[in-house]
């Protein structure tokens, strides 16, 4: 609850001979602290931190009476007592100083709202200036025996002498001897009822530790011994026949004690670094211990070894947290219940080997501030920032004096926030706000008061976590309202977030985030008329606070709107007979609890009246809590609730639920008041039934800190926010879950309607996000920041920052559930939560933190939760993805523990399959790639390669094609390494079909993100990430480890030519595929995601089988759908409606420029993986081999190409007339544009797909050109409206030596086209009539050049071309036989060997 921040602030002592400082003590309300040194007394004003005086004792006295070790105030602050190394304590008076002006201030605030400071006649020293004090020593005693130490009870000083003599003094300096107990004369038992009180024997015990609690009614106390013991009297005078110890059990290395008296605590340190908290037994009065304050290895790594014996411990103000210091420096902040929220070891004190010497913070002396918003710390000089050398250059600079600034969260003094879902932090002038709906607004923008309206709460707020968005709100509290009220006492923020409220010394001021404005009081004697006492909260619109009255001196419940004037005029205002201590609201019901130990319940109506709104406030009920509680002060948190012990249906509760019960905190103890509805009650005179009675509490829970439920509804998670969530310190979390029956009608008796879950947390939970399944809560961490001092040094001071952390709490209900044999309950909550984006999480962590308990266990388990865990899954479809994702994140040798109850691996792989999910198939590839033979796992990941193929999986399938080049042959037999597993357990039954050979195996050292894809696996822990990226790493780690590669076996060649031929084949049947069916489009991405894939070789050698087209209109409807590009409009003005593209380049600049923003792009590229810079940089547009054909070469394309360039490129002999045909197109484009051609521009436009899709297209023809492919150019052509590239295509086909059949099918296909556009598609007969003459060219060379010898000519050029493709493929010519046998050695599906059978005929069908 309370959290370190900022620098810690380093106070000087300014004296001529300064000393070090030894001691630190607070005033009762500690708004002064003194200062000690060995040889004076300074005093100090806590805010703002100016030293007041200092008072400094003669060479003489010092001599004479020793030097100064401790000191105690007078609970009226006019005195201090301080005691000597030599048995002496010196009595000083305080007092205002008459002789300063400004009304005995040395400073006055100056801020405009009041003519001068203020003093209240019961306290000189609670003025608003900082007083003018003087300091005179009144008179000494000696104590003949030594003080050891000193301790103020109302008007008496309660002092321990060096010969274990309890002796009262009088602040006269007057001893009362008859009031002296010494300590082998107290009787000490193990508890005050049944044990048997003895005596001390050993005179030589002392007591060198006391602490007094008023409300435990007696002293904690610490033996030399190492003992530890309680004092307990029944009377308030401690008479000391009345006096009776009870010793603190298995207690022996005692060092000193701080008391809690609002939760009834007794904190003991020991000398093994370690704290012991003891609660007081009620019936029996013993001491139990309630928890153990130890560092643990995670937090410090052998804290306990490092940092010595605990030195020193106190309590913060309000109770709610701890701080402890070690003697060999660091200190820690704990929790009420022993959470552990801060310590200093391990931070980021810079690299130096002195480092941690300077910065342990070696502490002598610690005091708590005001409301704990400090911790004053006197620490030794050799834990200070400077050295020895330094402070004698400048001993200013740093002092042995020092503030730890600290934030705390609004709940230790304001229970009231615990129904709310936000993070609420408050310091002595800032809050700090982290809400969900924070991501919703703009920085730098107004505020909004909510979400868009199209988001729903349960959205944004999820999303609001989710996004990482761990920024805090930071609002300053204006100085204007804390020049006269500070500290900050109270603070409230409503259930939206956007209203804050805060109450300091006097009065209260409200903010608002959504107009960044702060609300006063306008008058001021109306804020320093009333007293905030027993907390503020938010209804609705209105400020509902409990305070006193200093005018009238009575106590009120006051509720203030928010949208009217700060002022009483517009307050609602009910008396009520005793101080209130704590407040709450549950819907429109107010209780509050005074010191009367009287509950009152009130009902809040709210009156829309004019011109502002008013509450009409009504009293419903009282109930005496006396007899329940041992103090008011000892009751943490009160609340309202419509929980109880037994759950109601669904059916009959169909209005907002009532206040079913009264929860309330008491000391750590929860206790719950229920209703009692069987009651007979009477009836008020208006008629109304008076409410029901409430029960005699029962205790639902102890060690309780926070306590959290909501009184909204929800039918569809109705276990989670009906449930009750208890915050236990070091003993975790708490859910009090029901337990709706299956069957409303027959249910059975003996079973609870409720369960209590206990799990364990890694944060400190401030807010729990009921609809969300997450807890929320705060940290910080210590950074290192270089400063440069006055003496030329670089000293590292450390900076502290604080952090919103998150952790997610329903796999550990599920688990609870689950080991109860309450699997149903737990498949009702989990199939309310499976909307959440991180449910497949959840999972993972079930089954993770169950399998990595039992799997690792050195013990049998006689009754496993595996099994019950894995059949929970399986009722999910995340089953497949959370098992073998558990899997991936677990070692090796849990593995075979987990399939044995999950299933075998090859069967979860084939499920995978068969359901379509290839990613989760393809981490299955990773188990097997390790529990499997290299032999079965190629034969998996050629499977999986097929499918992902089919289904465009494109980086997939590349990262498929890696992991099958990279399996060595040579180790297709070999069976895997896998370690032993660890368990201990008698029987681990493997599962069905698996029988693997577990030889002892060292785990080798590398990185925990790699599997290598080889026989030897990785044993290590990894990180959760995508199948794909795990494939990708572990292809990158395979190839680049030098390590694994040298402890293979080198393959021979024709193996490893045996693998990549027969991959070869398979990804040109799959090309084939694509492009028989023209998927022009996932062709390309094909080509463009498979490394090294040679698309425009593949086409020229398919150019006559695979690349035919012999259906043009359906290859071009295809083009159309696959690349978004819209069919052409007809113009009414008959004009060609692509005239214009003629002479665009092949890759225009405004054409890339458009890429970025079209929307084109992203539905392409995003959904389809081509995008154009992959396609271009991927797409390898000719083999390096110099056999290939002459034409062939590498095409890049670029962001502008010239004119020379274009004709360059074109493959034809008539260059004169292409180069013609562009420079008219040029001189066309460079003339200006009227008013007619803008018309025709915008119907060019809407008749064009998207920038993207064209840059692919044109990418695509040049493809095609440059493989021969002239039917598919031309398709393409025509797509584009190109008539520019008709040119080409057919100049291609009329100057080279192609192919009749190749022509024959373009003029075939161009009159399939030309009827189906006059019959379907009109707007491309303006095109085709605009290459008529290029028509009539294909038809003139059909009709010029004779069949037959055609025909001869390219069979003899294409069984060429065949022999050179087989000499491609490593130039084994008598390759069949041994390719067949080595694909019937490795089960090669049948279609694949067939398809390297027929597939590289040389005769052309």
């Amino acid at each position: 609850m309370y959290f370190p921040i900022g620098w810690p602030k380093y106070l000087s002592l300014p004296q001529q001979n300064p000393s070090s400082p030894v001691y630190v003590v607070s005033n009762r309300d500690r708004s002064l602290f003194a200062v000690l040194t060995t040889n004076s007394l300074c005093l100090w004003f806590c805010k703002p931190c100016v030293q007041i005086l200092s008072f400094r004792r003669s060479e003489n006295s010092v001599a004479e009476f020793g030097v100064n070790q401790k000191g105690e105030w007078r609970p009226d602050s006019s005195m201090i007592a301080i005691t000597t190394s030599k048995g002496y304590i010196l009595f000083y008076k305080l007092e205002l100083d008459d002789s300063v002006g400004n009304h005995q201030c040395i400073y006055v605030q100056k801020d405009g709202r009041q003519s001068a400071p203020r003093r209240s006649a019961g306290d000189m020293f609670s003025g608003e200036g900082i007083p003018a004090l003087k300091l005179t020593q009144l008179s000494y005693i000696l104590v003949q025996d030594g003080v050891i130490s000193l301790l103020c009870i109302r008007d008496e000083l309660l002092l321990t002498t060096c010969t274990g003599v309890l002796q009262r003094i009088r602040w006269d300096g007057g001893s009362n001897g008859r009031m002296s107990v010494s300590v082998g004369t107290i009787p000490f038992s193990t508890d005050l009822q049944f044990s048997r009180a003895s005596t001390v024997q050993d005179t030589s015990i002392v007591i060198t530790h006391i602490k007094y609690s008023p409300l435990l009614m007696g002293f904690a106390v610490v033996l030399s011994s190492g003992q530890a013991a309680f004092l307990t009297v029944t009377t308030l005078k401690f008479e000391p026949h009345q006096i009776q110890g009870v010793w603190a059990q298995e207690l022996t290395n005692a060092t000193c004690v701080a008391i809690n008296h609002k939760y009834r605590l007794m904190a003991f340190g020991c000398k093994n670094a370690e704290g012991v908290v003891y609660s007081i037994e009620e019936t029996t009065g013993s001491l139990l211990v309630s928890h153990h304050l130890k560092i643990s290895s995670k937090d410090y790594p052998d804290a306990s070894h490092v940092v010595g014996a605990v030195s020193g411990m106190k309590w913060s103000p309000d109770g709610c947290a701890l701080a402890m210091a070690w003697d060999q420096g660091g200190f820690a902040l704990w929790s009420v219940f022993g959470a552990l929220l801060y310590c200093s070891l391990g931070g980021d004190y810079g690299l130096s080997e002195n480092a941690f010497q300077h910065h342990s913070l070696h502490i002598q002396s610690m005091e708590w501030g005001a409301e704990g918003y400090h911790l004053w710390i006197v620490s030794s000089p050799t834990s200070t920032l400077c050295t020895s050398s330094q402070k004698e250059d400048d001993h200013s600079s740093y002092g042995d004096l020092m503030q730890i600034q600290l934030v705390k969260s609004a709940l230790t003094v304001n229970p009231c926030m615990t129904n709310h879902e936000h993070l609420f932090l408050q310091g002595e002038e800032k809050l700090y706000l982290n809400t969900a709906q924070n991501i919703w607004q703009s920085s730098g923008s107004v505020m909004k008061s909510s979400p868009p309206r199209s988001v729903t709460r349960q959205a944004s707020q999820c999303l609001g976590f989710l996004s990482g968005s761990k920024q805090w709100q930071v609002i300053t509290v204006p100085q204007t309202y804390l020049s006269g009220n500070w500290p900050i006492r109270y603070a409230a923020v409503d259930s939206s977030g956007q209203c804050m409220a805060v109450a300091g010394k006097y009065g209260l001021a409200h903010y608002a985030l959504f107009n960044r404005r702060w609300k006063l009081f306008g008058n001021e004697t109306q804020e320093k008329d009333m007293v905030v006492s027993g907390g503020l909260t938010w209804w609705r619109d209105f400020i509902c606070l409990a305070c006193y009255n200093v005018v009238d001196q009575r106590d009120e419940i006051r509720l203030y709107p928010q949208t009217s004037k700060l002022d009483n005029a517009f307050a609602t205002v009910t008396k009520v007979p005793s101080q209130i201590l704590l407040l709450n609201t549950f819907q429109d019901v107010l209780i509050i609890l005074c010191t009367d130990c009287h509950v009152m319940i009130f009902t809040l109506n709210r009156k829309n009246t004019q011109p502002n709104a008013t509450v009409e406030i009504s009293k419903l009920q009282e109930v005496a809590v006396a007899s329940f509680i041992p103090h008011p002060a000892s009751v943490a948190a009160i609340t309202l609730t419509s929980l109880r012990t037994e759950t109601v249906s669904s059916k009959s509760r169909s209005l907002p639920s009532e206040a079913e019960s009264i929860l309330m905190n008491v000391s750590g103890r929860l206790l719950m008041f229920q209703r009692d509805r069987s009651a007979v009650v009477s009836k008020h005179k208006d008629g109304k039934q008076k409410p029901f009675p409430f029960h005699a509490p029962v205790m639902v829970a102890s060690s309780v800190e926070n306590v959290w439920c909501t009184p909204r509804t929800n039918s569809s998670k109705r276990h989670l926010l009906e449930a009750l969530w208890l915050s236990c310190g070091a003993h975790g979390m708490k859910v009090w879950l029901p337990l709706f029956p299956r069957d409303e009608v027959s249910t059975h008796g003996f079973m609870s309607k409720r369960i209590m879950l206990p799990f364990r947390v890694d944060i400190y939970p401030l807010a729990v996000l009921f609809e969300d399944a997450v807890i929320l809560g705060a940290c910080n961490d210590a950074v290192s920041c270089d400063l440069a001092t006055s003496a030329g040094s670089t000293n590292i001071v450390p900076h502290l920052t604080l952090e919103r952390n998150s952790q997610i709490y329903l796999h550990h209900i599920l688990r609870q559930l689950l080991r109860r044999n309450l699997g149903f309950h737990a498949l009702e909550i989990a199939r309310c939560c499976t909307d959440l984006p991180y449910f497949s999480h959840c999972l993972e962590l079930l089954l993770h933190e169950v399998l990595d308990e039992e799997a690792t266990s050195k013990e049998p388990i006689p009754d496993p939760l595996l099994p019950r865990v894995v059949a929970f899954i399986q009722e999910f479809p995340e089953f497949l993805h959370t098992i073998v994702h558990c899997a991936r994140k677990t070692e090796v040798a849990l593995w075979h523990y987990l399939f044995s109850t999950a299933g075998n691996p090859r069967d979860l792989f084939e499920e995978c399959m068969l359901s379509g999910k290839l990613d989760t198939a393809a981490s299955y590839l990773i188990i097997l790639q390790n529990l499997e033979t290299p032999l079965l796992s190629r034969q998996y990941a050629t499977q999986l390669l097929d499918a992902s193929l089919d289904h465009n999986e494109w980086e997939l399938a590349r990262d498929l094609v890696r992991f099958l080049k990279a399996i060595d042959p040579s180790e297709a037999e070999t069976p895997p390494n896998v370690p032993p597993l660890t368990r201990a357990t008698s029987s681990v039954s493997k599962y069905p079909g698996g029988t693997y050979c577990t030889p002892p195996v060292t785990p080798e050292e590398g990185d925990s993100n790699a599997f290598v894809f080889g026989p030897t696996p990785v044993r290590t822990r990894n990180v959760s990430g995508t199948p794909k990226d795990a494939i990708k790493t572990k292809l990158k780690a395979t190839r680049s480890d030098p390590a694994s590669v040298g402890k293979r076996n080198s393959p021979s060649k024709d193996e490893s030519s045996a693998d990549q031929f027969f991959i070869d084949i398979l990804l040109a049947r799959h090309a084939r595929k694509l492009l028989t069916s023209y998927r022009l489009k996932d062709l390309g991405c094909f080509a463009a995601n498979l490394e090294g894939y040679h698309l425009v070789t593949w086409l020229r050698k398919e150019r006559l089988r695979a690349a035919r087209v012999d259906d043009f209109v359906s290859a071009l409807k295809q083009i159309h759908i696959d690349f978004h590009w819209p069919l052409p409009i007809y113009s009414l003005n008959g004009r060609m409606g692509g005239s214009g593209l003629v002479s665009s380049p092949l890759l225009d600049p405004g054409l890339l420029d458009g890429l970025t923003t079209s929307e084109g792009l992203t539905a392409g590229a995003s959904k389809d993986g081509l995008s154009p810079t992959r396609l271009i940089g991927s797409l390898s547009l000719s083999d390096t081999s110099d056999s290939l054909s002459r034409h062939t070469r590498d095409v890049m394309l670029q962001p502008q190409i010239s004119k020379d360039d274009v004709i360059s490129q074109t493959v034809t002999e008539a260059s004169d007339t292409s180069s013609a045909v562009g420079d008219n197109v040029s001189m066309d484009q460079s003339t200006s544009m009227e008013a007619t051609e803008l018309d025709q521009l915008s119907h060019e436009l809407a008749n064009k797909g998207p920038p993207q899709s064209e840059v692919q297209l044109r990418y695509f023809f040049q493809m095609m050109m440059e493989a021969e492919c002239l039917e598919w150019a031309l398709i393409i052509s025509v797509v584009l409206r190109d008539s520019m590239g008709i040119i080409r295509t057919v100049n291609t086909a009329s100057f080279t030596d192609t192919q009749i059949e190749i022509v024959g099918r373009m003029r075939e296909g161009v009159s399939y086209l030309e009827r189906w556009a006059e019959t379907e598609c009109f707007g491309y007969k303006p095109f085709f009539n605009a290459i008529r003459s290029q028509i009539q060219t294909l038809n003139r060379i059909v009709e010029q050049n004779p069949l037959r010898s055609r025909l001869s000519l390219s069979r003899s050029r294409s069984c060429s071309l065949e022999k050179e493709d087989l000499n491609d493929t490593n130039g084994q010519g008598n390759y069949e036989s041994e390719t067949i046998q080595d694909e019937q050695k490795v089960n090669y599906p049948s279609e694949i060997q067939e398809e390297e059978k027929t597939g590289y005929d040389c005769a052309i069908s």
